[in-house]
């Protein structure tokens, strides 16, 4: 389901690292530094729409972040581009606003449960309850904020589910088409699938010790040459963060790996066990348990990632016409 949410989300999310498909905005990626004042001074309330008011912090809190971003590169605003993207941004607001009014009234609830969720979701996506607070933090947002946002996103994301999403039908041969005209997209590298093993060495042991990790090593390697599972014996042995998955690599390209695995591992046959190599990191050995050869993906294949995204762009365009319908028939009040 294509998902459209608030600025402040889009943010916190695209700094999380996530992918968002919003109706259009302008997009500002925030900035780890310390906010300067804005040039422009916005009123409490920007706007009203149906009687709800559209708070000028908000819109103050996400234009800063875009001033401090082009400042770092070198583009400072200016008082009139802070004008027109704060105008933009309220614009943007008004859409949104528009869109939990009219779930609201559709009958639409969120429940507690709903936000909670929602909310464990977003959490789970980073290493640490310490790095989410600290990018709610770096977004100049509380968590009280924060959920409040969320709880948007899940009024907009009904709606949109309720209303619009029924209405888009893609056939097949729409499909087909956008899959023949951008066959460039679809082309695949060569990809190899491995597992590793680690043992960490410790140059303050000196050769005795090097040699001590070695012979553990090499007994290692001859149960894994032997026919014992390698997934086994990653689990039991290896000292990588991987070894509670096997040591399982997934799949990577030549250039999506360290040279001292890639190397390796493009040269040799599915099955194949490496001999003992050290890396900065300590001695690995190396299995390979996959391989994709390059070429087009077949449409078979692409067929339902194509259908999904050409659903969302008709969602996105059907969006933008809904709210320009919400619009006229709303009592809307811009302060600034």
């Amino acid at each position: 389901m294509a998902r459209f949410v608030s600025l402040s989300l889009f943010l916190f999310l695209l700094g999380a690292g996530f992918f968002v498909s919003t109706y259009p905005t302008t997009v500002w990626a925030h900035s780890d530094h310390k906010h300067d004042e804005l040039k422009i001074k916005l009123p409490k309330v920007v706007a009203q729409v149906n009687g709800v008011d559209i708070s000028g912090d908000a819109i103050s809190r996400e234009l800063k972040k875009a001033a401090g971003q082009y400042k770092k590169r070198g583009m400072p605003l200016n008082a009139s581009q802070e004008k027109s993207a704060a105008k933009k941004l309220i614009d943007d607001e008004v859409g949104r606003t528009l869109l939990v009014v009219k779930a609201k009234d559709s009958g639409i609830n969120i429940t507690k449960d709903m936000l909670e969720k929602r909310l464990k979701e977003v959490q789970a996506k980073f290493r640490s309850d310490a790095v989410f607070a600290h990018k709610l933090a770096d977004q100049g947002m509380s968590l009280g904020q924060y959920k409040a946002e969320l709880e948007t996103d899940l009024y907009m994301d009904q709606i949109i589910k309720k209303e619009i999403e029924p209405k888009i039908k893609i056939p097949e041969n729409n499909i087909r088409d956008y899959y023949e005209k951008n066959k460039n997209k679809f082309e695949n590298q060569e990809t190899v699938r491995a597992s590793i093993i680690l043992l960490k060495f410790n140059p303050s042991q000196g050769k005795a010790g090097e040699q001590e990790v070695l012979k553990k090593f090499e007994s290692i390697l001859n149960q894994a040459k032997s026919g014992t599972e390698f997934s086994a014996l990653a689990m039991k042995f290896s000292q990588d963060s991987l070894a509670s998955k096997g040591g399982d690599l997934g799949f990577f390209t030549k250039k999506q790996m360290l040279p001292a695995f890639s190397s390796r591992a493009f040269k040799m046959k599915v099955g194949e066990v490496s001999d003992i190599f050290r890396t900065g990191h300590g001695f690995h050995v190396l299995k390979v348990t996959d391989r994709k050869p390059a070429g087009t993906s077949p449409f078979q294949a692409e067929k339902e990632k194509i259908k999904n995204f050409l659903i969302q762009k008709k969602v996105s365009q059907a969006t933008r016409d809904y709210i320009e319908t919400l619009k006229k028939q709303a009592k809307i009040k811009i302060y600034f």
